[in-house]
């Protein structure tokens, strides 16, 4: 990393620690026996005055409770009563007086005597942030209901899937399954990743742009399954961001599965270096190999920010645009920098926002790895998702969500059969045991089918191939 990116949210954490140190002393043994003797009878005088002292205090609280019950004297922060939020949509998070609380619904407790005048602010992404001070106090086992009717941000838009055949699943940005055909609505501004599947055919994968206040359209035309191939992309240096027909596929070194076989646009991007493309040609059960040298940029106008975070799986946004999502095993890279200050802001379902704000320089790469808090009253968990290849087709107790890498959100406390498929090689299974607040990060390296599993369809033309040479040789022998 060649630059840091300043001004990190601050997180402190203070750490209690204890010194002890050994000492000795020579003495006579009559000597440490009269001392003994005078150190027990002090610690027995000690005692028996900790016992006097424990019953007056015993006696003195006890006349103070009785005098509070007789008299209906408030102790301050000694009732509660309870501010109920909800939101619509839910899921949104909760700030009470600059406070996170978790996500809508949240239950709040407050003292009946304490602060009378109490902020709360609702942020969800896609919708503009919701903001409302509330003057009082509940009564003392009272709640107060408060619901925020989110506004749709003016910065997002919609996008419409539609397949033929229809029926089949569709994902925006490896979560939301819906079936088509659908219309996604408040979909953030930017570029957003779209999967369709449909059993019996080949996964259609893509990108669509949304426009503010505009409807994206996304037609899936669905093939027939065929035998994909793979592509295993390096670089020297390596790091260098890749994309494949427009889509970014993870950083080099990597291996990108689920590719119909044909030609394929590939893409390198490397702060500090000049754009790599070219044409790649994919053959069905055949991984394709390339490794480019990328060439020093001389004059570098943009820099980049690579951004991880724990958990993967968190919603991105640049300056308030939407950039991607972050995924488990590659970094999601911000490209195309402009040099400045920028601002970023990651937000995941069960966890409270992170905003930071640093500055760029042409030509440089900053390294974000972010850990996300917790929200403190989740009910749910996840699963982080990645495979070697990636693009391997993940199932979640045998129902569709996506292609890997992906992280599956806002799932109930159990165990769940994940099941990942890609052509060529063997399928991949486990059981994977959820927990209230904690996502699961599971790494899968897929197995290559024997050659005659995936090659198959290259046998029949080899053997008679063979056969006509065996003629030919046997009709020569004979003249």
């Amino acid at each position: 990393m060649k630059g840091v990116y300043l001004q990190d949210s601050e997180m402190v954490q203070k750490t209690s620690v204890i010194v002890c140190t050994p000492w000795s002393r020579r003495m006579t043994g009559s000597l440490i026996q009269w001392k003994r003797e005078i150190f027990i009878n002090r610690m027995e005088e000690t005692m028996r005055l900790s016992d006097v002292l424990l019953i007056v205090l015993t006696i003195c609280t006890c006349i103070a409770g009785c005098t509070v019950a007789a008299g209906a004297v408030s102790i301050p922060g000694g009732e509660q009563g309870y501010f109920m939020i909800h939101s619509a949509p839910p899921d949104a998070d909760v700030y009470f007086d600059s406070v996170f609380w978790g996500e809508t619904p949240a239950t709040i407790p407050v003292s009946t005597t304490g602060n009378l005048i109490h902020t709360i602010r609702i942020t969800l992404g896609g919708y503009e942030p919701w903001t409302t001070t509330y003057q009082g106090n509940p009564r003392a086992g009272q709640t107060i209901t408060i619901t925020a009717t989110l506004i749709p941000a003016a910065t997002s838009g919609a996008v419409m899937v539609t397949s033929s055949p229809t029926g089949a699943i569709c994902t925006l940005d490896g979560s939301q399954p819906q079936t088509t055909p659908f219309t996604y609505t408040s979909v953030p501004a930017g570029t957003h990743e779209i999967s369709v599947y449909l059993s019996g055919y080949q996964t259609f994968y893509g990108s669509v742009c949304v426009g503010e206040g505009q409807i994206a359209d996304v037609f899936a035309q669905l093939s027939p399954v065929i035998t994909s191939g793979a592509l295993a992309v390096g670089s020297v240096p390596e790091g260098a961001a890749v994309y494949v027909d427009g889509i970014y596929r993870g950083v080099t070194s990597t291996t990108v599965g689920n590719l119909a076989p044909g030609q394929h646009a590939v893409r390198l991007f490397k702060s500090g270096y000049q754009d790599w493309t070219g044409e790649v040609q994919i053959q069905k059960g055949v991984i394709t190999s390339i490794g480019p040298a990328l060439v020093k940029d001389p004059q570098p106008v943009y820099g980049t920010v690579s951004i991880s975070s724990l958990p993967p799986g968190a919603e991105v946004y640049a300056d308030g645009m939407y950039i991607g999502e972050t995924r488990e095993g590659s970094p999601l890279v911000f490209r195309e920098v402009q040099p400045g200050t920028h601002t970023l802001l990651l937000t995941r379902t069960g966890h409270q926002d992170y905003t930071t704000t640093g500055v760029v320089r042409a030509g440089e790469n900053y390294d974000l790895a972010i850990s996300l808090t917790p929200n403190p009253q989740s009910t749910t968990g996840g699963i982080s998702l990645a495979s070697s290849p990636s693009g391997a087709e993940a199932f979640l107790d045998n129902a569709y969500r996506g292609l890997t890498p992906l992280t599956i959100d806002s799932l109930e406390p159990g165990t769940y059969q994940v099941h990942l498929k890609l052509s060529g090689y063997q399928d991949w299974q486990s059981a994977v045991p959820v927990m209230v607040g904690q996502t699961v990060q599971m790494s899968a390296t897929l197995d290559s089918l024997p050659a005659e599993n995936h090659t198959r369809s290259g046998m029949l033309p080899l053997v008679v191939i063979g056969g006509l040479a065996i003629a030919l040789v046997l009709n020569f022998r004979r003249r």
